[in-house]
């Protein structure tokens, strides 16, 4: 560990969480403490970005500022509450977890009343490709300015834009709508596109012509073309996570919103898309869903019928074994 130098946490490395703590360990001036339930995976962390490896929670009790990527807001209050009694009072607990914006609330009113730790949720938006070139986009939601400040250098370590979004529980709400928002963009180009191949017209054409055009979005210029004209299905978020944030996002329009149509319809397709998809499948297999509705696959260079003769073989980077045009067979479990 650096010899004075701040001493900042990172607990869980997945794929969003293990170059984010890269960056944080790079950090001029500062230690970065890792760790994972895998303790193998946290000494490799350390081995490749000069962090130090730590097996025990308690030890995780040096950092100023602990960030916590984990699944969902369950495990953010496990953890939180594991850590809460070793940590010193005005310690910053950061969730960049997309968490349910009430629970986060609760926890943090909790935290802060019994052992005087700041709770603040930071979910942040760029994949894993942002992540390893620290260009992420972060949603932060504070009750405490000054605790606000103290992460801000931290959090800039791995990323490009900060967004004080408001108190804590708006950077989760803010998030659960941005991705909802994300996967209604793919579904809604991807049905515009399957109606423009059935006319003739070549999707890779009619993108080409839309990103030049006022329909644009990040979905027409990068998933679309780059992940399903291709049939590749590789972006590297998982769709029962999007399937997640779709629900919190539902939720919020619910709460604040109860007239909103369009986003809870779109929220309920992904969750239609999710039943049918296996556990593993990229969030850009939701397209899959409409697919298997026209019986038509959009792939580059004209159409491709579904589920019949006609079905061209899963490209390499499909799920093995379900390409778009089967439904997952359930197990007996799910059953």
């Amino acid at each position: 560990m650096k010899q004075d130098a701040k001493v900042v946490g990172f607990v869980g490395l997945g794929a969003m969480g293990y170059p984010m703590a890269g960056h944080m360990a790079r950090l001029g001036g500062h230690s970065c403490l890792v760790w994972n339930r895998s303790t193998e995976k946290a000494e490799r962390h350390a081995a490749e970005f000069g962090s130090s490896a730590v097996s025990d929670l308690v030890a995780l009790a040096k950092a100023e500022v602990l960030l916590m990527c984990l699944p969902t807001s369950d495990e953010d209050a496990t953890m939180a509450e594991q850590l809460a009694p070793h940590l010193r009072k005005e310690t910053c607990l950061v969730s960049c977890t997309s968490g349910e914006p009430s629970a986060t609330k609760r926890l943090a009113a909790s935290l802060r009343e019994r052992f005087g730790v700041h709770f603040m949720d930071c979910p942040v938006s760029g994949g894993p490709k942002g992540a390893a070139a620290g260009s992420l986009t972060c949603m932060l939601g504070a009750d405490s300015d000054a605790a606000a400040e103290r992460v801000m250098p931290v959090i800039q370590a791995f990323s490009k834009k900060v967004v004080r979004c408001g108190p804590v529980g708006a950077g989760h709400a803010v998030k659960a709508v941005n991705n909802a928002l994300n996967v209604t963009h793919l579904l809604l180009g991807h049905e515009g596109l399957l109606a423009l191949q059935r006319f003739g017209v070549d999707p890779s054409v009619a993108v080409d012509a839309i990103n030049g055009s006022s329909g644009r979005s990040l979905q027409t210029e990068q998933r679309l073309p780059q992940e399903v004209l291709s049939g590749r299905f590789a972006y590297g978020f998982k769709l029962p996570l999007m399937a997640k944030d779709c629900r919190i996002a539902a939720k919020v329009l619910e709460e604040n919103l109860p007239a909103a149509s369009l986003l809870p319809a779109a929220a309920k397709l992904v969750q239609e898309a999710t039943r049918e998809e296996p556990e593993d499948a990229d969030y850009t297999r939701v397209v899959c869903h409409l697919e298997r509705r026209t019986g038509t696959e959009l792939r580059a260079g004209g159409s491709a019928a579904v589920g019949g003769a006609a079905e061209p073989p899963a490209a390499a980077g499909a799920v093995a074994g379900v390409p778009c045009g089967r439904k997952r067979q359930r197990s007996e479990s799910e059953a």
